[in-house]
């Protein structure tokens, strides 16, 4: 995609080392502090994951993606539009993410008002912003209409059969709420989670990081971001603990979204994949 600006490669290069510095550094903390199994969910009773689960489902189904190109150019989102705005949206864009990540741990507490400051924070923020930046010039068209749809799918059927299938797929533990509850509960993790997450951190946040910064710094920032909207993982008893795990998970998860969404464009390829982490029937399906 040729973006409206053109940032040196060094600032490029600075940040995308210290993006893989991070997540280096958190696995390098874990490993060292004797903690190879991390929990990748917040519910009561929730098995936990080796750093081996953790990393390499995301990491195969991205080298698989690098090797798969798309048949048809996908298309180049927010071509055209002025710098400025541009900046002015995304960096809009980053502060609602870590409002969002300040939030969380206080929100989570309260049940149904987490999904509540969900829709204020990271869909009515973005859209009152995008009004107001916008004035009187053209509608931005960050979320195009997909083009490509079988090259992607063989990263998510590798990603599904080693996360969910295989070995490395983690055991349903915790205790669930009645069907009805349950039924419930999904509905409103489907929408608030699998698709206004992928909307906000990759289709909104990371296509305009993408524009002015370049592929990787948009990639990894939004990745740290979307880890950062798990704080309500973290124990106020074991902060570094917390943050370590939800960037080894979390953020190498949203890595490989992140790529993907990046080398395809299509969004309902990686809201797919955010459907089929959270939802608990996969796994209930599976016999796991």
């Amino acid at each position: 995609m040729a973006p409206p600006t053109s940032p040196t490669t060094t600032p490029r290069l600075a940040f995308t080392a210290s993006g893989l510095t991070v997540f280096a550094a958190a696995y390098v903390w874990l490993v060292a502090t004797g903690h190879t199994s991390i929990t990748g969910s917040a519910d009561p009773g929730a098995s936990g994951m080796s750093l081996w689960a953790a990393i390499l489902p995301p990491l195969a189904a991205l080298a698989l993606a690098r090797l798969v190109p798309p048949r048809v150019e996908p298309p180049r989102p927010l071509t055209g539009l002025p710098a400025s705005r541009l900046r002015g949206e995304a960096w809009i864009l980053v502060a609602l993410a870590l409002v969002m990540a300040c939030l969380a741990p206080f929100a989570a507490r309260a049940g149904l008002l987490y999904p509540v400051v969900k829709v204020v924070v990271l869909l009515a923020g973005p859209l009152l912003a995008f009004r107001l930046l916008r004035g009187d010039g053209p509608a931005a068209r960050a979320i195009p209409a997909p083009v490509t749809w079988l090259a992607p799918l063989p990263a998510v059927v590798v990603w599904f059969l080693l996360s969910q299938v295989g070995p490395l797929a983690v055991p349903l533990t915790q205790e669930l709420p009645d069907p009805v509850v349950l039924v419930i509960g999904s509905l409103i993790t489907l929408l608030t989670a699998s698709v206004l997450e992928e909307v906000f951190y990759r289709g909104w946040l990371q296509t305009r990081l993408e524009a002015l910064y370049g592929r990787w710094p948009a990639i990894l920032g939004s990745s740290l971001l979307f880890a950062l909207m798990h704080t309500s993982h973290v124990r106020p008893d074991a902060p570094l603990l917390g943050l370590a795990s939800i960037v080894a998970f979390q953020g190498v998860f949203g890595l490989m979204l992140g790529y993907l969404w990046s080398r395809y464009r299509n969004i309902w390829v990686i809201i797919l994949i955010h459907v089929i982490t959270n939802l608990v029937f996969v796994p209930l399906l599976l016999g796991r």
